[in-house]
């Protein structure tokens, strides 16, 4: 009986011990930084109505941009849509693999509302060359059918300095 308690008082230093080392390790894996010389913006909007009920990611057609960037880039989404439930995201350079931070973002509309989101993501060269494509992708996640009415995509960034028109 004395092992037992013995046993069960090591466990519970052990057990506080782990949450004391492992919460910290997990909030600085959650969180992150990053920066950029900020001195350019371009933006890219849409008005004619388009609707999917598609499950994959798919990219808006009309919000896109390519603009020679560096560092941090901030993409400021707005949307106004109706219908079902719909996630928004901004995918660099077309790999889906990696969304600009923090990831998507879910809105349900109830009838027709305006949302937005700012994601933010680094950017560097590639094959010395500073041009990068920023695509927003939404999809369905129900494939319920979602109508985006308008949306406008707004990018900050810092000008690229390589392999730049």
């Amino acid at each position: 009986m004395i092992r037992s308690r013995r046993r069960r008082r090591i466990l519970v230093v052990v057990g506080v011990v782990a949450v004391a080392v492992g919460v910290p390790l997990a909030v600085l894996a959650a969180t992150g930084e990053m920066s950029g010389d900020l001195d350019r913006q371009a933006a890219r909007w849409r008005t004619t109505p388009i609707t999917t009920s598609s499950t994959e990611w798919e990219n808006v057609p009309g919000l896109a941009r390519t603009r020679c960037t560096r560092d941090q880039v901030t993409a400021m989404v707005s949307v106004t849509v109706e219908g079902g439930p719909v996630a928004f995201r901004v995918v660099p350079d077309g790999v889906p693999e990696a969304p600009f931070r923090p990831g998507s973002a879910r809105f349900v509309p109830d009838g027709v509302e305006s949302f937005s989101y700012t994601f933010v993501g680094n950017t560097h060269p590639f094959e010395a060359d500073d041009t990068h494509r920023f695509d927003v992708q939404w999809r369905s996640p129900d494939g319920v059918p979602v109508t985006l009415r308008r949306g406008v995509l707004d990018i900050l960034y810092e000008q690229g300095r390589q392999g730049c028109p």
